[in-house]
């Protein structure tokens, strides 16, 4: 690794994102259709044949093929590469934000530290793919992200210069288990569905990448920007509402025969704490020096 400079390894990041990238795709299709994700294998979408794995390659399978299916060309969603794409740049940048940013590209990269935080950086950042388009769409976040999480968290722990397995465990325990608790309290107050479990296993998961800390940062920062998005939001549907309900003559008999969606028009966290996440993960530390220093005066 000494030898091996910086571009190098954002060049092999990237194609490890696309990687990732493209079983996400997987997940986003496949999990809320309650599809396995093993079997069976690659597939097109169209005629259900077999894809053969040459042109499985992310992004670069899909340019092959110029944006249609092998076996029955037909145009093939642009989102597959798009998607690939965009995770490929996420795992570079979890690199090179673990690395420091910086221009020189040329510096290697030697510290445990280093790669523990891209470890980290890397799982975190390409997590919010899924968990932002499955939980946004279909009010449903993939266990393998939530539950891959903590275990991703506990094996970066035993990397030197991280938090310690001790440290990740607690943070694991204390985040799942705390935002179970609130949850809980408030369920009972507002007598309905406060917060979804799969909420609670995802902060479990930052819990155990970050520390008790950093998990509690992410919750903190994810209610502001659900807060920031949901109350205009929110008035926004409210004022569309009354307006359809104004000009639906029939619109009482239709609501007496069909039962209320308390989920309509509501965003999920899940995709608040996927956002909040990797920033709190960087500037934690940083945004709360600057927070104390303007609260405290100093």
């Amino acid at each position: 690794m000494q030898e091996i400079p910086l571009w190098y390894w954002l060049i092999v990041f990237f194609g490890l994102g696309a990687c990732v990238g493209s079983f996400y795709n997987v997940i986003v299709y496949r999990m809320p259709r309650g599809i396995s994700l093993i079997n069976p294998p690659s597939h097109c979408p169209l005629c259900k044949k077999r894809i053969p794995i040459y042109y499985n390659l992310p992004i670069v399978g899909w340019l092959w093929l110029r944006g249609k299916t092998a076996c029955c060309h037909k145009p093939l969603n642009v989102i597959y590469p798009i998607g690939e794409s965009l995770c490929g740049l996420l795992g570079a940048l979890a690199l090179y934000s673990a690395s420091g940013f910086g221009t020189d590209l040329s510096r290697p990269v030697l510290s445990p530290e280093t790669w523990a935080n891209a470890a980290a950086m890397f799982w975190l950042l390409l997590g919010a793919y899924p968990v932002c388009a499955v939980d946004y769409k279909y009010k449903l976040i993939p266990d393998s992200i939530s539950v891959g999480g903590i275990v991703a968290g506990l094996l970066i722990s035993i990397v030197p210069g991280g938090i310690t397995p001790f440290q990740s465990l607690l943070g694991a325990v204390l985040a799942g288990g705390g935002l179970y608790l609130l949850g809980w309290i408030a369920t009972k107050v507002l007598k309905k569905d406060a917060m979804g479990f799969g909420d609670v296993k995802l902060l479990a998961g930052y819990g155990a990448l970050m520390g008790v800390t950093g998990a509690v940062e992410t919750l903190l920062v994810a209610a502001m920007l659900g807060v920031l998005v949901m109350v205009p939001y929110g008035m926004i549907k409210n004022k569309a509402a009354r307006g359809k309900a104004n000009s639906a003559v029939n619109s009482v008999a239709k609501n007496e025969n069909e039962p209320e969606n308390e989920e309509n028009g509501q965003i999920p966290f899940g995709p608040f704490l996927a956002i909040a996440a990797p920033v709190m993960y960087l500037w934690g530390d940083a945004l709360l020096d600057v927070y104390l220093k303007f609260v405290l005066g100093e």
